[in-house]
C-alpha cells in the first residue's frame, strides 16, 4: 500500500523502534494483554482479522499467517508451508466464514477456512488481473480485490472463489485504490491522492456515487472502516475523521480536536457505539496510541497510550466479541484490550 509522504515518514519513525521490546511472550494489566514471543512467528504485522473465536495475523515479512484463541490469545496455529502460497501476505479479511489473505508480491489470494484454519486454495492467474494485491476486503458474498499497480479492482465468489468481474478503477471515477472496506450492502474504495471515497453496491458491484468535494473535507484519506451505519474515514494531512452515512453517502460530521491524539491514523475499527483509531504518529512524541470515539456524538471517549498498552506502531486494529485487537508492527506484537475497560 502507498501512503501519503507525510505518513511514509511516520512509518520509517516508528518502525525504527521508539520502545523497547517487552520480554515477556504475555504482559497483563487491568487494561490490556500484551502478546508476543518467537512461538507466535509475528514478523512485520500488519494486518489482522477474527471471527470472535480465532483472530488471524498476517506476517508479511514471514510469509505466514498465525492463528490465536481469541479466547485467551494462545496460539493455535502458524500456517506457512509452501501450499498456502504467502509471498508478502500484506492484508486479510474474515468474514466469519472464510479468511482471505492478499499477497502482495505473489499477486495472489489466499483462502483459509475460517472455523478451522484449513487451506482452501490459492487464487490467481491471468483472469483475475492480480498485481499489487494489497487491499481486500469480503462481505461473505462477494471478495472485492484492490490492484494498485494494476489500478483494477476484482470481485471474486466467496463461495466458489471464481472471478465475477475486473473493473478498472478510472470506471469508478478514482484513480486507484489506496483502502477497502465493505459491509452488507456497500464497498467503499478509497483514493488517498485525489481526497476521494467512491461506493459500490455490494450487490451489483456498480458505482452507486463518488465522495468528493470541500463537503467531505477529505485530505489525504488514508484508512476506512464501516459498520453499517456509520462510515469513518482518516484524514492524514489534517489529523481528522470524516464520518458519512452508510445508507445515503453523505456527510455527517468533521472530527478534529486538540487532544484527541489523532496522528497517522493508519486503520480503524468500530462496533457500531464506538469507534477506534490506531495513531502511528509522526515522531516519538506523538502517536503509538489508540483513540476512542462515541459513534453517536462523535465526542472523544478516551486517548489510550503508555507502556501499560505495548502501542508500538499500532497497525491494524479489529473490534470482536468485545474486545479490540492492535498489530503492533515496530515490535512484532498483539494487544488486546476489553472494550469496558480502558
Amino acid at each position: 500500500m502507498k501512503f501519503p509522504i507525510r505518513a511514509t515518514i511516520a512509518l520509517t519513525l516508528a518502525v525504527s523502534g521508539l520502545f523497547g521490546v517487552a520480554g515477556a511472550s504475555a504482559a497483563t494489566s487491568s487494561a490490556a494483554k500484551i502478546i508476543q514471543g518467537k512461538s507466535y512467528a509475528f514478523n512485520d504485522v500488519n494486518s489482522i482479522g477474527s471471527n470472535g473465536a480465532n483472530v488471524w495475523v498476517a506476517n508479511s515479512a514471514g510469509n505466514s499467517v498465525t492463528e490465536l484463541d481469541a479466547s485467551t490469545g494462545a496460539k493455535l496455529n502458524v500456517f506457512k508451508e509452501a501450499k498456502f502460497g504467502f509471498d508478502g501476505p500484506d492484508r486479510l479479511s474474515d468474514d466469519w466464514t472464510h479468511v482471505w489473505v492478499a499477497n502482495d508480491a505473489g499477486n495472489s489470494i489466499t483462502e483459509l477456512n475460517a472455523i478451522t484454519g484449513a487451506f482452501v486454495r490459492v487464487i490467481k492467474g491471468s483472469t483475475y488481473k492480480l498485481h499489487g494485491t494489497s487491499q481486500i476486503t469480503s462481505n461473505g458474498i462477494d471478495v472485492w480485490i484492490s490492484n494498485l499497480r494494476g489500478t483494477t479492482l476484482a470481485e471474486v465468489s466467496a463461495t466458489t472463489g471464481n472471478l465475477i468481474k475486473v473493473e478498472k478503477v478510472s470506471s469508478l471515477g478514482i484513480t486507484q485504490v489506496n483502502v477497502l472496506t465493505s459491509d452488507s450492502t456497500h464497498v467503499w474504495a478509497v483514493d488517498s491522492a485525489a481526497n476521494a471515497v467512491a461506493e459500490l453496491n455490494a450487490g451489483s458491484g456498480s458505482l452507486v456515487k463518488v465522495l468528493k468535494g470541500s463537503g467531505y473535507r477529505f485530505d489525504g484519506p488514508l484508512a476506512i472502516t464501516s459498520d453499517g451505519s456509520h462510515v469513518w474515514v482518516s484524514n492524514d494531512r489534517t489529523s481528522s475523521l470524516t464520518e458519512v452515512s452508510a445508507k445515503t453517502g453523505a456527510f455527517v460530521r468533521f472530527i478534529k480536536g486538540k487532544n484527541d491524539g489523532l496522528s497517522v491514523v493508519t486503520a480503524m475499527a468500530s462496533n457500531g457505539k464506538d469507534v477506534w483509531a490506531t495513531n502511528i504518529g509522526t515522531s516519538a512524541t506523538t502517536g503509538n496510541s489508540v483513540s476512542e470515539f462515541a459513534v453517536a456524538s462523535g465526542a472523544l471517549v478516551t486517548v489510550m497510550s503508555g507502556a501499560k498498552y505495548g502501542f508500538n506502531n499500532p497497525f491494524a486494529i479489529t473490534y470482536i466479541g468485545g474486545r479490540i485487537w492492535v498489530a503492533n508492527n515496530g515490535t512484532n506484537s498483539m494487544t488486546e484490550i476489553s472494550a469496558g475497560s480502558r
